[in-house]
């Protein structure tokens, strides 16, 4: 039978169940740990066979279960094991990842070995106070979804945008903006095989120099620009130096061929394909709602995986530094192995960015979770700005002396050091020591059965297997043809007209030795909306076009389409030989387009309006350029956040009860011992419950462990034989029988209100309406109407 699911509503991860340690008695409660507490981080440690792999997935599990997104970097293939969730818990649903080889040293066939593997994993979960239910509700919060980079299993990740200009608050953050710069430029020249020191690497400092100063401009870079700008770059000195006295021609083309031979190579292709790396896109769906985006980099070489990494990590501080700060945990970044990334002494490009992450994250709600079999492989600078560690078996002593100070003194005196060295070396599977700067004292807990199927490392063939929707890639651009798809007959040279008549050539950036061109009336515009009381002044550019056929005469705005031709790039002339499609005959009376001017600026007066959303009930509105999911998402982090103070003030109000009921139990106990001396408070039967664990997450635990209240969590049974001759007797077990009643319908009570509470934050629940800001007519301005010269490829033929 399914555990109390009150919880999963209230922002709290079931992980396991309390132990107790050493002469401490145990509560024997779930462990509930509160999912905003990881925004101040965690770490997991434990060496081979702890359980680390096991207690991450339980992590996400419970992200999931809470619609908190997820990234995860899976540098060994563990991770993909979440997709392995089979809610029917059929067989059949095993058989496929059954390991034939297992199977045959347990003297089992595949079949056989699946439904032995079904029912323990049906008996796990029940044990747990899980089932299959609770497997498909998971599977239906979230779409789990494995990226490749540089392979074409799964779903391949695209990096030409990996360069793109970090936002406005962090190019105003010098040091934010160093470590991005620094590890950008380090992880690119470890590709090929330069160790770019910051400070004495010309390398490093070239494409240092070339970021800054595009990223400054807010001008967004991809590899190929970034190779041209080696060779030709936007500036003629570096530092006190000349270009070509600190870096010559000559020495920046080979530097420039080294990186172009990279993206050159048919093995690199796969990593220009794909997937965007944009993370609002990878965190969230079109429809806002939660995804959890699985990296598998075991495929890659050392240096892939930490150019890759480091990509990925800068995408993450971008991405965090536009985000509205929040003290609920918005997302989770996981690392499943941090070994090699983030180490003590040496500075490899990952470390910065992953610095930045553990320093910054927090106060946007982001929560960075990394593992490992060693704690000697971490930064120490990382470790002072992690609030939570899970320590498993340690066996080695620098191991445990790394965390031994730690634990001991989180415990305030409570455990000693060779009580603390005896449990790091004797833990069994699957135990681990919670340290957090949320508990009062450590703690000692089993974790819980993991609803994935843990098959162990899934390779590329297997992914391969999982990913069934894959993006399909774009079709091949047609070229473009003129109204009607057919030219007509072909000029020599472009018709004369007026001197008046602006015209434009757009080329397109293909190789061609004879040029084909057709005619169309292009157009651009600035449109501003400007609202004082919502603070809103944005500026628009519109910028269309509108086919010319031999029936146009005049034209009809609302029928143009958007144009990708940026006119003031587009030149004057076209080149020598081109051919060109005929004009309408109106043009040969044109004199200019001041007409046609005015007229589409009458049309945007009509037509262009800034569509924003809002919602009344929470007081919020979109922003300027901001999406429907995006807006969506701004709404569930404010729920959330509103939802855990409603859900602390209310559970604060159920302890102060249950203290009440408690303290008249304690003494009605005390009464009943003194009237019987047969009975025994021993002989009550505890049962977990998550109710009172709910609150010992919520209120702490010491305030529960002072009273009856975890001795007679979820209510407790009648109290043995008491002899019925007495009328004390009876009237004493009667008044135990009636706080044990009140006590149990004031839990039922408890659970009833938080569930409702929660429900009543649900972010389905809230209406959003649309609202639109109109321009005013002098906020339309720099319009212009062009003949623009499109570009035909292949040539167009007569």
């Amino acid at each position: 039978m399914e555990a109390n699911r009150a919880y999963e509503k209230l922002g709290l991860f079931y992980l396991g169940k309390e132990l107790p340690i050493g002469e401490q008695a145990s509560t024997g409660l779930p462990l509930l740990y509160k999912s905003k507490n990881l925004t101040t981080h965690g770490v997991i440690i434990g060496m081979t066979g702890s359980g680390k792999t096991g207690l991450g997935i339980g992590l996400i599990e419970e992200a999931i279960m809470d619609e908190v997104p997820s990234i995860i970097i899976d540098p060994k293939g563990d991770m993909a094991n979440l997709l392995l969730t089979f809610p029917a818990l059929d067989p059949a649903d095993f058989e496929p990842w059954i390991d034939p080889a297992e199977a045959s040293r347990k003297n089992l066939s595949v079949a056989q070995m699946a439904e032995k593997t079904a029912s323990d994993w049906r008996q796990g979960l029940e044990s747990w106070g899980q089932s299959g239910e609770r497997i498909g509700r998971m599977r239906a919060k979230s779409t789990v979804t494995v990226y490749t980079p540089g392979s074409s299993a799964g779903i391949p990740v695209s990096i030409m945008a990996s360069f793109a200009a970090p936002a406005e608050d962090a190019l105003q953050d010098q040091d934010s903006l160093n470590a991005l710069v620094g590890s950008t430029a380090t992880s690119l020249l470890a590709l090929v095989d330069i160790d770019g020191d910051p400070l004495t690497s010309r390398e490093h400092i070239l494409i240092s120099s070339i970021l800054l100063h595009h990223w400054r401009k807010g001008e967004d870079l991809s590899l190929e620009t970034l190779i041209g700008a080696i060779v030709n770059p936007p500036f003629d000195k570096v530092g006190v130096f000349g270009l070509s006295s600190f870096f010559p021609q000559a020495d920046r083309m080979k530097l420039a061929m080294l990186l172009n031979n990279v993206i050159a190579s048919p093995s690199f292709g796969s990593w220009l394909q794909g997937q965007p790396l944009d993370i609002q896109k990878i965190l969230y769906g079109e429809d806002g709602r939660p995804h959890t985006a699985i990296f598998s980099i075991a495929h890659l070489s050392e240096t892939e995986r930490m150019f890759f990494v480091t990509l990925l990590l800068n995408a993450m501080i971008g991405w965090m530094r536009r985000q509205q700060g929040t003290s609920s945990l918005k997302a989770l970044l996981y690392m499943d192995e941090i070994f090699g990334y983030f180490p003590p002494t040496t500075n490899p490009p990952s470390k910065k960015p992953m610095l930045l992450l553990l320093k910054q994250a927090r106060a946007y709600g982001i929560g960075v979770v990394l593992a490992t079999q060693n704690p000697v492989d971490l930064d120490y600078k990382g470790l002072s700005n992690i609030g939570t560690w899970f320590v498993g078996r340690l066996q080695t002593t620098q191991d445990q002396d790394r965390v031994l100070e730690g634990i001991v003194g989180a415990s305030d005196g409570a455990l000693n050091r060779p009580l603390v060295r005896e449990l790091l070396s004797d833990m069994k599977g699957r135990q681990f020591l919670l340290t957090s700067a949320h508990l009062d004292e450590p703690l000692l807990f089993e974790t819980r059965w993991v609803m994935s199927y843990l098959k162990g490392p899934i390779s590329l063939q297997d992914i391969d297997r999982l990913v069934e929707d894959r993006p399909r890639a774009a079709d091949e651009a047609e070229p473009v043809r003129g109204p009607g798809g057919q030219p007509g007959a072909l000029l020599s040279s472009p018709p004369i007209l007026a001197e008046g008549i602006d015209q434009r050539y757009h080329l397109l950036n293909v190789y061609a030795e004879d040029f084909g061109f057709e005619p169309w009336l292009a157009a651009t515009a600035s449109v501003r909306f400007y609202n004082a009381s919502r603070n809103i002044d944005e500026l628009t550019q519109v910028n269309v076009r509108l086919s010319l056929d031999e029936s146009f005469d005049a034209p009809d705005w609302q029928d143009a389409e958007p144009s990708e031709a940026e006119l003031e790039s587009c030149p004057e002339s076209a080149p020598e030989g081109s051919s060109f499609q005929p004009l309408p005959q109106i043009f040969s009376a044109l004199k200019n387009f001041k007409g046609w001017e005015k007229d589409l600026a009458n049309h945007l007066y009509q037509t262009q309006r800034l569509h924003l959303l809002r919602v009344p009930s929470l007081k919020m509105e979109s922003r300027p350029g901001e999406t429907e999911a995006e807006f969506q998402v701004r709404i569930a982090d404010r729920l959330r956040e509103d939802k855990e103070a409603a859900v602390e003030k209310l559970a604060g109000k159920f302890q102060v009860k249950k203290e009440r009921l408690a303290m008249k139990l304690d003494s009605a106990y005390a009464k009943l011992e003194k009237e019987e001396s047969d009975v025994s408070t021993k002989t009550t039967d505890t049962i977990i419950s998550f109710g009172t664990a709910v609150l010992g997450a919520f209120m702490g635990r010491k305030r529960l462990s002072s009273t009856t209240m975890t001795r007679t969590a979820s209510g407790i049974r009648k109290a043995g034989r008491i002899g019925k001759e007495k009328d004390d007797v009876r009237r004493a077990e009667e008044l135990v029988a009636r706080l044990e009643q009140e006590l149990e319908e004031l839990e039922s009570e408890q659970s009833q209100a938080l569930e409702e509470l929660a429900d009543s934050y649900n972010p389905a629940l809230v209406e959003t309406e649309t609202f639109a800001v109109k321009p005013r007519r002098s906020d339309i301005f720099d319009v212009r109407v062009c003949l623009l010269w499109e570009m035909v490829h292949p040539p167009i033929t007569g």
